[in-house]
């Protein structure tokens, strides 16, 4: 998924630049590369989450989704699954 996709009638062209800036930012910080990592579609939606609940900052929506994403890791290690699952 991107947010740049400017055929989406949710967000304005600012809002996707927005949230792609966040979450480039989040992915590189976590050190995930593959655009099909699918802990990556998990950082898109605590994206998307910051920015739903009024967040305009790019750092700091990165920060909310970096966190999220590191206590789902550190949650997850206590699992018998080893990957981050389909939620939705």
């Amino acid at each position: 998924m991107t947010f740049l996709d400017t055929d989406n009638p949710n967000y304005s062209t600012a809002d996707g630049e927005l949230m792609q800036q966040a979450l480039d930012g989040a992915a590189r910080t976590l050190k995930i590369e593959d655009d099909n990592d699918p802990e990556r579609k998990i950082l898109e939606r605590f994206v998307r989450a910051a920015f739903i609940i009024g967040n305009r900052d790019a750092e700091a929506i990165a920060r909310f989704a970096v966190n999220a994403v590191l206590v789902r890791r550190k949650t997850a290690k206590g699992r018998i699954r080893p990957t981050p699952g389909n939620y939705r």
